[in-house]
């Protein structure tokens, strides 16, 4: 873990982030304090599967798409 000011960071911000990328972390400070660290996220994407949350829900009723009675005056 690299400490590394701001104002440096900001001048070679190009090549932090592709140090960043193969591996590499940075700590940012600012006035000696550390303020930020930059490091790689991780590239995977969740997989998202058809019907993942299907044991979430009940059963929908077979009259789903029925008239509500409230409406019946509008038929």
């Amino acid at each position: 873990m690299k400490e590394i000011a701001v104002s440096e960071a900001k001048s070679r911000f190009s090549q932090l982030l592709r140090e960043a990328a193969a591996g590499e972390v940075f700590v940012i400070t600012r006035n000696g304090q550390r303020m930020a660290e930059l490091r790689a996220c991780s590239s995977q994407k969740p997989v998202r599967r058809r019907g993942m949350m299907k044991s979430e829900f009940a059963p929908i009723p077979a009259d789903f798409n029925e008239a509500l009675d409230v409406f019946a005056e509008y038929r």
